[in-house]
């Protein structure tokens, strides 16, 4: 009996060229969308670490671990590092209850004094500082993220209408140099300063920083600080996209916004 021959055919080469262009394209239109997303989800993940790491810290003012409490914002061409502080109950009290101390002598004429950044300030910073109050302090660093202001000022990040690429633009505080910024809690709020860019027109602390994505060595946020402490400008361009704050009060309180592209909404 003869046995009916098979007739199997594969792709030809045309067939076969078809299908790769489609996936080619398939392909293109979808990289930018998870670039986007990508972009996004690091700076989400970084201000949500950045927020954990100053509530961590303000948290342990109402434990009683320490009676003032420092988060430092130090921003180099390539990084954004926050660094916490502590002062126990016991110094602070002394501080306090010295009137001849710098703690009452300097302020307010010397408005940043109590949230010095001085390193031998802070007793998590000197040498036999007690591991039990050293393990409550971190420092981090954050190579995707950058804000308004930079060591030795310098030209700011580079965005366009779609928020990738370039304009000149610097935080009000960059253009001074002034890198660094601090902000300092203590317990139920009796104590609140700061220093550097975080220390408004009025002298008065900032109740929020500005995080966005790093696009390159030398970034900064393109957006400033207003005169009023607790008021969020809106950047330049508008359209710049990953722009968010991480906020605080004196007794606390923390939140996040986002630039939605024509205002600002809580996250």
């Amino acid at each position: 009996m003869q046995v009916p021959e098979k007739n199997i055919k594969g792709f030809n080469l045309l067939e076969l060229i078809v299908v790769i262009v489609l996936v080619g394209i398939l392909s293109a239109s979808a990289y930018p969308k998870f670039q986007s997303w990508s972009k996004e989800r690091e700076v989400r993940l970084a201000v949500t670490k950045i927020q954990s790491i100053i509530k961590n810290i303000h948290v342990q003012t109402e434990r009683g671990t320490f009676g003032y409490v420092q988060v430092i914002f130090a921003n180099s061409g390539d990084n954004l590092t926050v660094t916490t502080k502590g002062m126990t109950m016991d110094t602070l009290a002394s501080k306090i209850n010295d009137g001849d101390d710098p703690w009452n002598q300097d302020f307010p004429a010397n408005v940043t004094s109590r949230c010095s950044l001085d390193t031998d300030y802070w007793d998590t910073d000197t040498a036999d500082a007690d591991a039990s109050i050293r393990n409550f302090v971190t420092s981090v660093s954050f190579e995707d993220v950058t804000t308004t202001f930079i060591e030795g000022g310098g030209t700011g990040g580079t965005g366009t209408d779609d928020g990738e690429t370039a304009m000149d633009m610097v935080g009000s505080s960059g253009s001074s140099g002034a890198g660094t910024g601090a902000v300092c809690f203590s317990r139920g709020g009796k104590y609140y300063e700061a220093n550097g860019p975080l220390l408004s027109d009025a002298s008065l602390p900032r109740g929020f920083i500005y995080i966005c994505r790093r696009e390159s060595s030398g970034y900064t946020c393109p957006v400033t600080f207003g005169s009023d402490e607790n008021e969020k400008e809106e950047p330049s361009p508008k359209s710049i996209k990953y722009l968010n704050t991480v906020e605080w009060s004196r007794f606390g309180n923390f939140s996040k916004s986002q630039w939605s592209g024509t205002n600002w909404f809580s996250r």
